[in-house]
């Protein structure tokens, strides 16, 4: 659908993907009873999670949903932070073919409606958008293949008057390669082309979606089938090619405004990984290798200010810190030694206090506090010892408050309904464990991109964090958005 065209259609939302919003990709086949996917091969649910290419933010998602005969039900869009923009629901045939429309926008009890009509032999349909007080007005006509998608469209105002025309594109494995829209009667802007690249064959969960070939959108995709468990959100790589590279990336940590962050790459010995600083410009995430490596691991503060990492020497880890010198790092200062400290997954509050996990704890393993006092630290108390399985990499928002950290209760450590990413609030005694993220450490919300990022020690990778801490992100739980500093 052109420009003009969605606005009639979807009453405004102009900012949406025209083809998925207003069910363009793709039309009911032409025989739908005879032609209808087998249960096991039912898709019931996909979501397409949207990013910016180049900041990564999180832009908002769609969710389509199917009946498990192949009928599509309904479109359900939202924004960055999960409020829903758009509800679209579907009505169907005796053939199942999609019938009619209704959809609602910024107000629930006002629906919209848009009716589908099909030529004598299936391979034409036409979509006509009715009015409030019932009339016809603006309509679609789609040229659909043998399989039963549309390869051609004509845009036609209420009094027949014809303004636009769009080619539909295919792949050969049967994904979207994208469209182009034509208007007849303007000459400012005669045309624009949606383009998809990076498409994996077949069950494809990254593209790169372009816009008169400049890059517009990441679409990540999560699909669920029948006979299958719900799988979880499928994680973003963050800042492709520039942070998350076909090397492996580990230990992501952000400043509070989310223009900056570090990261550990690793080869063949995990335990000496180099560290890395990535900040955000106008063109995208630049990365700069630092010198103080190898780490085991590390975060940087809040502010920007400092950096603290992990060495790994056989059984033992020691902590050290740099500071910001200008344009650079002063020389690594050994806090294991001027202050007795020890341990690794390091976390530096806003008000400077540290956390850490400490395997070889007085008090046993798990996650330790040690306050800041004056330039240093004091000793490092206990803070959360767990009773059964290890619990490491903590990220706090501000001191005392709730921690986020990875807890794991058997040797495999895979994603399950123990296993993954906890919130324990130490002050009200209580514990969660994150639905939507799969076992996982690094974790840190980051509220001015709307992620929640964290590693699987291969990426460095990134959900909605309206879709992990959907009860009002992480104000809900008392994590401070502005200290984003640790991981």
């Amino acid at each position: 659908m052109g420009e003009s065209g969605l606005v009639t259609a979807c009453r405004g939302i102009r900012l949406l993907p025209v083809a998925i919003v207003c069910w363009g990709v793709s039309a009911s086949p032409l025989n739908a009873q005879a032609s209808l996917p087998q249960l096991a091969d039912t898709v019931l649910y996909e979501r397409l999670d949207l990013y910016d290419p180049v900041t990564g933010e999180f832009a908002g998602s769609e969710e389509t949903y199917w009946a498990p005969d192949g009928r599509r039900l309904r479109l359900d869009v939202r924004d960055a932070t999960g409020a829903s923009t758009l509800l679209f629901y579907l009505g169907h045939d005796a053939l199942g073919r999609e019938s009619n429309g209704r959809y609602f926008e910024s107000d629930p009890f006002e629906p919209w409606f848009e009716r589908f009509s099909y030529s004598a032999d299936g391979r034409m349909r036409t979509t006509t958008y009715v009015l409030p007080d019932g009339g016809e007005g603006d309509r679609t006509e789609s040229d659909l293949d043998e399989s039963g998608r549309e390869v051609f469209k004509r845009y036609y105002r209420a009094d027949g008057s014809r303004y636009g025309e769009e080619d539909v594109n295919w792949n050969d494995d049967g994904t979207s390669a994208g469209w182009e829209f034509r208007y007849l009667e303007r000459a400012d802007v005669a045309a624009f082309t949606y383009d998809y690249q990076a498409v994996e064959a077949g069950g494809w969960t990254h593209r790169l979606r372009l816009r008169n070939g400049e890059p517009e959108r990441l679409e990540v995709r999560t699909v669920w089938r029948a006979g299958a468990e719900r799988p979880f959100p499928t994680g973003a790589r963050f800042a492709p090619d520039a942070v998350s590279t076909d090397g492996s990336e580990t230990s992501p940590s952000f400043t509070s405004d989310a223009r900056t962050m570090v990261f550990a790459r690793y080869g063949d010995d995990w335990a000496l990984k180099e560290p890395f600083i990535a900040r955000l410009g106008s063109g995208g995430w630049s990365v700069a290798e630092l010198d103080f490596g190898p780490v085991y691991n590390l975060s940087i503060a809040p502010d920007g200010a400092s950096i603290i990492f992990a060495r790994s020497v056989g059984e033992a880890r020691t902590l050290h810190r740099v500071r910001r010198e200008g344009e650079g790092w002063s020389r690594p200062e050994d806090l294991s030694s001027h202050f007795g400290l020890a341990g690794s997954y390091p976390l530096l509050t806003t008000e400077g206090d540290l956390y850490v996990y400490d395997v070889n704890g007085p008090r046993g393993e798990g996650i330790y506090f040690a306050p800041r006092r004056g330039d240093g630290f004091a000793p490092a108390e206990p803070t959360y010892i767990p009773e059964s399985g290890d619990a490491f990499d903590a990220w706090v928002g501000r001191t005392g408050g709730p921690l986020l950290m990875t807890r794991c209760f058997d040797a495999t450590c895979a994603s399950g309904p123990t296993n993954g990413v906890w919130l324990i609030d130490t002050a009200s005694d209580s514990e969660r464990k994150l639905a939507n993220v799969p076992y996982a450490w690094g974790v840190q919300p980051v509220e001015a991109l709307g992620l929640f990022v964290f590693t699987d020690g291969e990426d460095i990778l990134a959900l909605p964090l309206s879709v992990v801490m959907p009860e009002g992100s992480s104000h809900a739980h008392g994590v401070e958005s502005g200290a984003e500093g640790a991981r």
